[in-house]
C-alpha cells in the first residue's frame, strides 16, 4: 500500500504527534468486541506502553501511514483530512504490536498459575507478545501479518527460542490469524480470567 511503512520503534525518535495517534488507536480498539473496554485513556495507555518497552527485550513494531507520499492521490473529499495528517508530521499509526521477554516467575504472575512452566524447559526467558492491533479502516491489507512477522524477526535476533501470547476465546479472527502463522494453542486457561487461552510458537 502506497504511503504505508512498517517501522521498528525507536522511542528516542518517535514524535509526540505520532505517539498520540498510537495511544488513541489502542483505546479505540479496546472498545471493540470481545473486549468492550471503555476505561482506557491515551495518557494511561502511553504510560503503560512506555513502561513495558523498558522491560527486557521490550520491542514494538508499528505501521505508519505517511500522507506526504500519497497526498497527490487523495480523493477530493479527503483532502482536508490528509492535510491535517501532513500538518501532524504526516505520520499516523494504523497498526502496532509489542512485547517483551519474561522469566518463569514473571510468566506465572501474568498467567495467574504455573501451567506454562513447560515453556521454560530449554530457555530461561520466553518472549511475550502483549498486544497486536490494526485500525479498522486498514484491516484486510496484511498489516497484522507484516507487523507480527517483523516482531518475530526481532525476537530471533535477541536469541530467544519461544514466543507466547494469550487470546480471548471469542476473538475468533485473532485465533485463526495466529494459527496460520504457526502458533499452537496450549490447553490451559488464564488463572485470573477464564476467557483467554495461551498460544506458543517455537522458533
Amino acid at each position: 500500500m502506497k504511503g504505508l511503512s512498517i517501522m521498528h520503534v525507536d522511542m528516542q525518535k518517535f514524535s509526540s504527534d505520532t505517539w498520540s495517534t498510537w495511544t488513541k488507536l489502542y483505546c479505540d480498539i479496546r472498545k471493540e468486541p470481545p473486549w468492550n473496554e471503555n476505561f482506557w485513556y491515551p495518557t494511561n495507555v502511553g504510560r503503560q506502553i512506555s513502561e513495558e518497552l523498558t522491560r527486557p527485550h521490550g520491542e514494538a513494531i508499528v505501521a505508519l501511514v505517511n500522507c506526504v507520499f500519497s497526498l497527490a492521490n487523495v480523493p477530493e473529499e479527503f483532502v482536508d483530512w490528509a492535510e491535517f495528517q501532513v500538518s501532524s508530521r504526516g505520520q499516523r499509526v494504523v497498526g502496532f504490536t509489542y512485547g517483551y521477554s519474561v522469566n518463569i516467575l514473571e510468566m506465572r504472575t501474568l498467567a495467574g498459575c504455573g501451567l506454562l512452566n513447560s515453556l521454560f524447559k530449554r530457555t530461561p526467558r520466553v518472549y511475550y507478545i502483549d498486544e497486536l492491533g490494526v485500525d479498522m479502516e486498514y484491516r484486510g491489507l496484511g498489516i497484522a501479518k507484516s507487523l507480527t512477522r517483523k516482531l518475530i524477526e526481532v525476537v530471533k535476533d535477541h536469541g530467544l527460542s519461544c514466543i507466547t501470547l494469550r487470546i480471548d476465546k471469542q476473538a475468533y479472527r485473532a485465533r485463526h490469524f495466529y494459527e496460520k502463522l504457526g502458533f499452537t494453542e496450549i490447553s490451559m486457561h488464564d488463572g485470573k480470567n477464564l476467557n483467554p487461552t495461551y498460544w506458543a510458537l517455537q522458533l
